[in-house]
């Protein structure tokens, strides 16, 4: 009798299906891998920003300014008092004073171009509420004209473009102080290579100085000619020509004391 053999034939069973948190998983993941698609829209200026860094700016500059005003002042101070004081020392401290007022101008034209960016950014803003404005207000003038026949939702509609456009003028309005602001400064700023000399330059101690000459000699041609003439002689400006010539002239001879 012959052996006979079984042969045994194992199925793997069929995957089960996913279950449906799997899936979710799964689609999950695909959405991570999935690069995100960037805006096509531009970012919105940043009118805040600009004015703040270009007001800010401006502020540093005039700061500036009075302190080499105030520097200029003590300069004075000391030349009047102190007999010790001659105008040739006087005068290299004074280059110390041309020295700081070229790196204001320097400055100066760093502010320039931050005040000519904000301006532009806020002149490209106000044009866009300004469209967005018109847009409203043609709308508006569109429901008011239906009058009595505007349905409820349309009388809401209208009552909130209303607003809005009460919104949009004062929006509008403060943009246009900015710009007004900005342009002021952008003038003052770009006049200062003719005006920072008088604008660090002290009046407050030689101007009484003046006066007590020009009772002195009875003669302000006079003094006005002498001092003209010591500011060409020298290279000074007219308080150090006017405080040089006063302490020639009418000084008590006590140093130290005004």
């Amino acid at each position: 009798m012959s052996d006979k053999r079984r042969i045994v034939i194992r199925r793997r069973p069929p995957e089960a299906p996913p279950e449906p948190q799997q899936e979710a998983e799964a689609a999950d993941a695909v959405e991570v891998e999935r690069p995100a698609q960037e805006s096509k829209e531009p970012p919105p200026p940043q009118t805040a920003d600009t004015y703040e860094e270009a007001t800010k700016s401006f502020n540093t500059v005039q700061e500036r300014i009075r302190e080499i005003r105030e520097l200029d002042r003590s300069i004075q101070r000391v030349f009047k008092k102190w007999d010790e004081v001659d105008l040739r020392s006087v005068k290299k401290k004074l280059n110390q004073l041309s020295d700081e007022r070229n790196t204001v101008l320097v400055e100066a034209q760093s502010c320039e171009n931050l005040l000519n960016e904000a301006l532009g950014v806020l002149e490209t803003r106000m044009s866009e509420l300004e469209e967005q404005l018109f847009d409203r207000l043609v709308e508006v003038e569109y429901l008011r004209e239906r009058g009595s026949s505007l349905s409820e939702a349309e009388g809401s509609r209208l009552r909130a473009l209303e607003t809005e456009v009460e919104e949009y003028r004062n929006r509008i309005a403060e943009i246009k102080r900015k710009i007004s602001d900005l342009q002021l400064k952008l003038d003052n700023v770009r006049s200062l290579p003719r005006t920072i000399s008088k604008l660090t330059t002290s009046m407050e101690e030689a101007e009484p100085l003046y006066r007590e000459l020009v009772a002195k000699y009875r003669d302000e041609a006079r003094v006005a000619s002498a001092v003209e003439k010591i500011m060409q002689d020298e290279g000074v400006s007219r308080p150090y020509a006017i405080i040089h010539l006063w302490k020639a002239a009418l000084k008590p001879r006590v140093s130290g004391q005004p």
